[in-house]
């Protein structure tokens, strides 16, 4: 047994054993996984909670050799609760590849109920637009190409619409910001299409 696996499997006394001779909780095997990432993919929020703090003070945010926090590991709720709300974990650090813990959650579309919490905390908008990957990176690329080659219009609101696209860009999360912009923006434009239309007839009432 060595201390990633003792983090595995949630034995704690073996876990001090191994940290009292040297290691520590961000000790890292050839692949970059340290004993904070063992216990979080399998779900020991006690043993993460004494890896992250004192006398030990883990970093909950460690990285492994692909990038990947303990967070892009967590498989549980409890577990990712736990990560973000008690020990400072960030859900908007990204992988090797770019990707967000949520993100990897979504392609492989296993734990609904920790990617509906992700989704919740991360602020990303669930309904559906019916735009997908292809589409909403041409709508970025519209919305970057207008800010950089066409002047300000005087109208306001397309002036108030244009600030805070720089807004967003500036931003440390411009990404995720910029679509989720988008999706509220044309499900708006959907909102004001349905409440202006008529219906070509009525329904008779007797």
């Amino acid at each position: 047994m060595n201390v990633w696996i003792a983090a595995s499997d949630g034995n704690l006394e073996k876990v001090e054993l191994f940290l009292s001779a040297g290691f520590g909780p961000e000790s890292k095997d050839p692949n970059g996984y340290t004993p904070i990432h063992a216990a979080a993919a399998y779900g020991h929020i006690e043993m993460l909670r004494k890896l992250c703090s004192a006398p030990y003070n883990g970093n909950i945010n460690v990285r492994d050799n692909d990038g990947d926090t303990p967070l892009h590991h967590c498989e549980d709720l409890a577990t990712g609760r736990a990560i973000l709300e008690e020990l400072g974990g960030d859900w908007n650090l990204t992988n090797s590849e770019g990707k967000t813990a949520l993100e990897v959650l979504e392609e492989d579309q296993e734990f609904p109920e920790l990617i509906s919490y992700l989704r919740e905390k991360s602020g990303v908008v669930q309904e559906s637009t019916g735009i997908d990957d292809e589409q909403m990176a041409q709508f970025k690329d519209n919305l970057r190409y207008t800010l950089e080659n066409e002047p300000a219009s005087n109208d306001p609101e397309s002036l108030a619409r244009r600030q805070k696209i720089e807004q967003i860009l500036n931003g440390g999360n411009a990404e995720q910001e910029l679509e989720q912009y988008i999706r509220e923006l044309i499900r708006s434009q959907w909102s004001e299409t349905d409440s202006s239309s008529e219906p070509d007839s009525k329904r008779r009432r007797d």
